[in-house]
């Protein structure tokens, strides 16, 4: 008889009767460990079965994954450890007999061409994802498995492990709280308190000195939590306190005199992959300034368009929308009513897309006066855009989606996409970009706005000298109901 020691929650995944399971949380939680003795034990049961593990980074494979498993292995003993045969070219173990291989393969990102042309030579039964979180979006999550899933055997046990970004917002986090309603996955935050027995005194103690020294990392990298400010971008920027509805904006105008005085859109152009994105800031004569309905274009989704065509087509309807919504003199009417009141507007578009910023000064420039904008180095930008939001310089209007004027619809969101990005956004690990694996077209159209009207000292200083010089004046927040 073989016994194998595991976590009592491992055995409870294992018997849970369920064909998904995301185990998610801090690290040294035995995610990896734990399922690979799971699989093993599969693999004994139910012979001439097949294994996958996987991971993002193929490169890393043979010195985490891989070492992984075989440490699991010995781990269960000799009698289990000589069942299998180790091989290093490809990476694989192989059950003796012929009767079962345990894969390990790269996948997501670049790596798609690997799941998509791998065939074991019998049924899986077991499928381990690591380090999920390190997948662009869900979608290529989704491709990984359907990859896999037409090689499934009977009652397949897919474990999609992962720790969590700090960032709330991040797709893994909300994938994770999508599933935990799905009546066919099992979702487990599993930690190092979940096993205790199983850790040395060295990995203990570090623990608990980082719990007392760093508790906010300590939440973080071994409980899992998404604490939202460890290497964050804008650890600053708090949905509860940056953004309002459609509702309390309509409060703004009617409890106050706070009106549009000037409105400046920041512009991020890209054609074939990336999402051209414009952000209105609407600009307010308390000093403060509210982003509108943003425009968005995914080629991805929306199809693949030239500038002139974005521009003529579906930029102009967006800037009309705008303009009617704040009142502030739409391009129609300022071109039949010259000498009409009119609000000014600036737009000012990253300088690498010098084909957009053409197209907009044809259109365009009778109403928006179009500038490029020069990008200073990261940190630069970013130290501004902090500074605007820590002073409620910026607050986002959340519309509850978007209109695309490809599709001619309103496209729901859970999250405004300013807000998604700013709460997501992480540095790389020089601290001197942003980390590649986010998507960040929004959030630079937002910031060449920003940067543009907010670099200068009086204008993010409007309304405390406003109040110095005894005008009467209210930020949003001392306006506005709480939100439900």
């Amino acid at each position: 008889m073989i016994t194998v020691r595991l976590p009592l929650v491992f055995k409870q995944i294992l018997e849970d009767g369920k064909n998904n399971d995301i185990l998610y949380g801090g690290r040294l939680g035995g995610k990896t460990n734990n399922t690979a003795k799971i699989a093993s034990l599969l693999m004994l049961q139910f012979p001439y079965h097949d294994v996958v593990v996987a991971r993002v980074s193929y490169g890393s494979l043979a010195d985490s994954s891989y070492a992984e498993v075989e440490g699991a292995l010995h781990e269960m003993g000799d009698n289990i450890f000589e069942e299998f045969r180790l091989k290093r070219s490809p990476l694989r173990i192989e059950r003796k007999g012929n009767s079962g291989t345990i894969y390990f393969i790269g996948y997501g990102g670049s790596n798609t061409s690997r799941t998509k042309s791998f065939k074991p030579k019998h049924p899986i039964k077991v499928v381990i994802l690591e380090e999920t979180q390190e997948l662009k979006d869900e979608q290529s999550l989704h491709e990984a498995l359907a990859s896999l899933r037409r090689h499934y055997g009977d009652d397949v046990k897919v474990f999609i492990l992962g720790n969590p970004r700090p960032q709330k917002a991040h797709w893994f986090s909300k994938f994770i709280d999508a599933k935990r309603y799905d009546p066919d996955w099992g979702v487990y935050n599993l930690t190092y308190l979940d096993i205790l027995p199983f850790i040395n005194d060295y990995d203990l103690r570090e623990i608990l000195k980082t719990k007392i020294t760093d508790f906010e990392y300590y939440k973080w990298f071994y409980l899992g939590e998404t604490t939202g400010g460890f290497g964050s971008v804008y650890p600053m920027f708090r949905p509860e306190r940056h953004v309002i509805t459609v509702a309390q904006w309509n409060q703004v105008i009617e409890r106050t005199n706070i009106r549009p005085v000037a409105c400046v859109i920041g512009g991020d152009g890209a054609v074939n992959r990336d999402c051209t994105s414009f952000v209105p800031l609407i600009l307010l004569n308390n000093g403060q300034s509210v982003v509108g309905p943003i425009f968005y274009h995914d080629p991805m989704k929306d199809g693949v368009i030239g500038y002139h065509q974005l521009v003529q087509n579906l930029l102009l309807y967006w800037l009309e929308d705008l303009f009617g919504m704040f009142r502030m003199g739409t391009i129609r009417e300022t071109r039949t009513h010259p000498y009409m009141k009119r609000i000014p507007v600036w737009m000012f578009i990253d300088n690498a897309a010098a084909d957009l910023i053409a197209e907009c000064r044809f259109f365009v420039n009778d109403r928006c006066s179009v500038n490029p904008v020069k990008k200073d180095n990261v940190p630069q930008m970013v130290s501004t855009v902090q500074s605007a939001i820590l002073n409620e310089n910026v607050i986002i209007i959340d519309y509850g989606g978007y209109k695309s004027y490809t599709q001619n619809k309103w496209i729901k969101t859970k999250t405004n996409l300013l807000a998604e990005q700013w709460e997501m956004l992480t540095w790389n690990e020089k601290q001197d970009n942003y980390d590649p694996i986010v998507p960040n077209d929004v959030s630079d159209a937002a910031t060449y706005g920003v940067i543009s009207w907010f670099k200068n000292p009086e204008n993010i200083q409007y309304f405390n000298i406003a109040k110095i010089m005894g005008k009467q004046t209210k930020l949003i927040r001392d306006i506005i109901t709480p939100k439900e």
